[in-house]
């Protein structure tokens, strides 16, 4: 059994009072093994959803990559904050995959990656691509930390319990390694490791107490000397100053730094914060890059409670001055080769300070804080609902509704977790190893502490949550179940109907569990946006806001010596998109029932090994490199791609700047096999704008599309080409020699506009629909000669929105427009969704009872939008109330989110704009003369949205003045949500007067 992995200085109080308990954060027990692992959901936000236990800098500054207790190693773009790729080791339930220490080469092609596998591995991992390119595996224990040497050609790995340090000398781009001499003569843990500038010695700090200093010779590594910090400091981390003559130390169990000779390690001077906290340390340090000033952090906090990075002069002299930085312990520090700093941190997030000192950039987690929400953690009676945060500025409510899945206001007579009943009582239970209930304390494994507790409204039955696990207990202490707890566990409670136990964990989620044997029903993970959500079961199926859906998604493992897979779960929307069941799971008692009582979904798969049968490919690029600069007109791209077997991809698909990019056919392409099973690399030209362009690369099979591989090409300084100061084009591929030759490269406009008001069926009628769609039309004729060079109308209303004509008015679309050119689709009137869950715009002349063959279905919508190959803007506002799902139609329902969700996900490229959210009403009135929606729209485009006085309204200004505007004028009654596709810039859509 191996213990727990420490962060410095943390002693538990403070650790769970303030920041993640991280002392324990492996609790011991077995991990299986990942080659044995099936699919897995995993959370995937864009950033970290745990602790960031380390983090490395390229040489020249231009990649940070963090290793996460998330299981991934992330790479980013140093200078905006950009995610570039992200590492996902195999892993296993529990510990196994989890990361904790990393490290760059000096030129940033590659790095290394460690932490808790079955085999101890550590990965030598492509930069570029985050795939595994060397695996070192059967090290005696877990890797604790990994530094290169300053030439890159060297390794050290300083390991935990008492194995000490192991050296790799690397070759052929680290794509083989050899070990060489380390030392295991240690009797504790090695915390950290850092070469002096010239790559002529180590130095290695380690829990029991010791530096050591070692030469660097050819064959290894040979011990100089060993020295200890003063005040019975246990060393932590290390940095060399650049000149080489002095090192700072970091202490786990001190707020001080030890200025070090480096050749005595003899101490020069020790540097304390003005009223130092010896419970607080100073456990990670760094020079700046110009040794004028030297920093430390760890636990350090100002009166705020804010942990702090503190810096002194580079002699020691003067007061420090400490920067405010994060809510959680700092985890790492380097200097950046301009004088900035970069830190980590277990919020999780990173981020760099500049030269002043000051945070430049922060690159934070969208996980929300339940650790001080016990009065607010109030749960409805029957655990359909629960309140978790204060009301969004947005109106969307404190709580949420699993039945309506919505946001809502929380009932009054929700309860929060109680402590006492009849005559039960839990006491000593916060933070605690030894909770009492009624008296007499509850056993927990060593490493266990408790965090939260819920007594039942009879004092029946008591929930226990600690940082590992969930118990309950019976009232005289005999334990009825137990389970682990997927991160450390804020909050609990238990519903007053005895069925459910609810808890909130440090990674962002709420989830619920069957009061009777504790199995795991449902998982919600709200977004701290406000907006987006996604909910889902064990086996997969899931439910999501529009914007949602790639929230969480499928780990896929692919054995112990490559890097794991990644879908999100939109990629299985047809299949486990399935929000009519999730609505059940808490009034049927769980997901079992509830999939009994909607028999649509019975003949899907379900489950996770399912998910393996209906894989779609993966693509990468191999080359050029994630951020590169070229002036041409075009780049050649080369991609790896792999499919499943008996799946072969069918085509590749490009979105540069979102728009869609015509590509050779796949057989047409020069390829080869790459050395991974079914995989094959190809060559692929794509035509590139003017200016900075994002490239969105696909692969597709039968079973779908892939997630996209991302590349950003950068355009030189200088201009490539005269373009338009306004054009919404500038995005879109096209020849620079019209520019140069003086011809009007605006775009032309294309608007197709379709409003029912009046139904050939007298019991759907509405409105102000047609009115609508006419409004908008004219609008719109008024903006030729101005941004646009021709507007094209196409408005159907009412006798002449007939199903044909709809299908007419698609096809007229996607036949006129070009790459030039932008399209504007308003529908507005009814829509339901059919028993399958099937999106069905309803046409004037619809008859309900066969909408099959009288409606016009999504996929008609879709097809022609996602195939436009200029700009598309969808605007749709069919959530009418009426009596459209009246009698006889109790099957249909109405709920935009999956039509909002697919249309502008990343490979579709469709900017949506939709009236309302999930199964909202939209709302029209006399007062306004239109319906809210088309009301808020005008106002934008007609001057209200142009925030910045610039005479121009792009589609990010119309998405926020119209949101808040539509909430305003419904008073809240009425969200409406704006989803632009991954890879879309924003861009002008009108000009107004300035």
């Amino acid at each position: 059994m191996r213990a727990a992995l420490r962060l410095p200085g943390v002693g538990i109080g403070i650790a769970l009072r303030f920041v993640c308990c991280l002392l324990t954060c492996l609790p011991g027990a077995a991990a299986a093994s990942a080659a044995d692992a099936v699919p897995s959901l995993r959370l995937e936000t864009g950033s970290h959803v745990a602790p960031v236990r380390a983090a490395s800098l390229d040489r020249d500054g231009r990649y940070v990559v963090t290793a996460s207790e998330d299981k991934t190693a992330r790479v980013w773009d140093a200078a905006s904050g950009t995610l570039l790729s992200v590492f996902r080791p195999p892993s296993a339930p529990g510990n196994d995959g989890k990361l904790y220490a990393v490290a760059m080469t000096p030129d940033g092609s590659v790095f290394a990656a460690a932490g808790w596998s079955a085999s101890n591995d550590l990965y030598l991992v492509r930069r570029n691509d985050g795939q595994i390119i060397h695996r070192i595996s059967g090290l005696p224990d877990v890797v604790t930390h990994l530094s290169f040497s300053p030439d890159g050609r060297t390794l050290v790995a300083g390991l935990w319990g008492k194995q000490g340090t192991r050296v790799f000398l690397g070759a052929d781009g680290w794509s083989s390694a050899r070990e060489l001499q380390g030392d295991a003569d240690y009797s504790d843990e090695v915390n950290a490791t850092a070469w002096s500038p010239d790559g002529k010695t180590l130095l290695v700090s380690s829990a029991d107490a010791f530096l050591r200093a070692y030469e660097v010779t050819g064959k290894g590594i040979k011990l100089l000397s060993r020295g200890a910090l003063g005040g019975n400091g246990i060393p932590f981390g290390l940095a060399f100053s650049p000149d080489g003559q002095t090192v700072a130390a970091g202490a786990s169990n001190q707020g001080s730094i030890d200025l070090l000779d480096a050749k005595t390690l003899k101490s020069k001077k020790v540097l304390s914060p003005t009223q130092a906290n010896s419970s607080r340390s100073l456990s990670v340090v760094a020079w700046s890059a110009d040794g004028k000033r030297v920093f430390g952090a760890g636990t350090w906090a100002n009166e705020k409670g804010q942990f702090t990075i503190c810096g002194w002069s580079g002699d020691g002299l003067g007061e420090p001055s400490c920067t405010p930085v994060a809510r959680n312990t700092i985890t790492a520090l380097q200097a950046t080769p301009n004088g900035g700093l970069l830190y980590a941190s277990a919020d999780p997030e990173w981020g760099v300070l500049g030269t002043d000192g000051r945070p430049r950039l922060t690159v934070g987690n969208s996980l929300m804080d339940f650790r001080n929400l016990r009065s607010r953690f109030r749960l409805a009676s029957d655990g359909s609902a629960l309140a978790f945060r204060e009301t969004h500025p947005g109106g969307t409510g404190d709580a949420f509704d699993l039945r309506q899945l919505a946001w809502v206001k929380a009932g009054k007579d929700w309860q929060a977790p109680r402590t006492m009943a009849g005559r039960t009582s839990m006491d000593n239970w916060f933070e605690r190893q030894r909770p009492m209930l009624n008296g007499k304390a509850l056993n927990l494994d060593s490493s266990e502490w408790s965090l939260s507790t819920a007594v039942s409204r009879d004092g029946e039955r008591i929930a226990l949550a600690t940082n590992h696990k969930l118990r309950l207990y019976d009232r005289s202490g005999r334990e009825l179940w137990r389970t682990a707890a997927p991160a450390t566990t804020w909050q609990i409670n238990l519903s007053d109907d005895g069925r459910w136990v609810v808890a909130a964990f440090s990674d962002g989620t709420l989830r619920w569990y069957q009061a009777k044997d504790g199995s795991e029903q449902l998982a919600f993970f709200p977004h701290t946006d406000g907006r987006r959500w996604v909910m889902w079961t064990p086996a997969g199926d899931f439910a999501a806001s529009p914007g949602g859906e790639n929230l969480v998604g499928w780990q896929v493992d692919r054995g112990s010596a490559q890097a794991a897979d990644f879908y999100p779960v939109s990629r299985f929307r047809t299949d486990y998109y399935r929000p009519e069941v999730l609505a059940e799971v808490i009034g049927k008692g769980g997901v079992a029932a509830a999939l009994a009582a909607v028999p649509a979904t019975a003949a899907r798969p379900t489950g996770s090994q399912a998910i393996l049968e209906i894989l779609p490919p993966t693509v990468r690029i191999l080359s050029p490199d994630a951020l590169t600069v070229t002036k041409g007109g075009e780049i050649k791209l080369v991609v790896a791609v792999r499919s499943p077997e008996g799946a072969p991809a069918t085509q590749l698909r490009a979105r540069v700047n979102g728009q869609l990019i015509a590509l050779p056919a796949l057989s047409s392409l020069r390829s080869s096999r790459t050395g991974n099973r079914g995989e094959s690399s190809y060559e692929v030209p794509v035509s590139l704008p003017p200016i900075d362009a994002h490239i969105l690369l696909f692969a597709e099979n039968k079973h779908g599309v892939s997630p996209e591989a991302a590349l950003t090409v950068k355009r030189p300084s200088e201009p490539i080409a005269k373009e338009p100061t306004d054009s919404p084009i500038a995005s879109a591929g096209q020849p620079n020699s019209a520019a140069a030759a003086g011809v009007d490269l605006r775009p032309n406009l294309y608007v197709l506009a379709i409003g029912i008001s009046k139904y050939q069926d007298s019991s759907i009628q509405l409105d102000f629909a047609a009115k609508d769609s006419t409004d908008l039309a004219n609008f719109f004729k008024t903006q030729e000669g101005g941004l646009y060079r021709k507007v094209s109308v196409r408005l159907l209303t009412d006798g002449k929105a007939r199903r044909d004509d709809v299908l007419d008015g698609l096809e007229w679309i996607r036949k006129e427009l070009t790459s030039r050119d932008i399209a504007f689709v308003f529908i507005a009137g009814h829509g339901v969704n059919d028993s399958d869950g099937t999106y069905y715009f309803l046409p004037q002349d619809v008859n309900i009872k066969a909408l099959k063959r009288t409606g016009v279905i999504f996929t008609e919508i879709r097809n022609t939008l996602v195939s436009l190959p200029g700009k598309a803007l969808f605007f749709i506002d069919t959530c009418h109330a009426g009596n459209v799902l009246g009698t006889g139609t109790r099957s249909l329902r109405m709920d935009t989110t999956a039509v909002v969700n697919e249309l502008s996900s990343a490979d579709n490229g469709v900017i949506v704009f939709a009236a309302a959210t999930g199964r909202q009403y939209a709302q029209e009135s006399p007062d306004w003369g239109n319906g809210a929606f088309t009301k808020a729209i005008l106002e934008g485009l007609r001057g209200q949205a142009d925030y910045n006085k610039s005479g121009r309204i792009t589609h990010k200004m119309l998405d926020l003045y119209v949101s808040e505007r539509v909430k305003a004028l419904t008073e809240g009654a009425q969200s409406p949500v704006t989803i632009v596709p991954s890879g879309v810039p924003d861009f002008p859509l009108v000009l107004g007067k300035r």
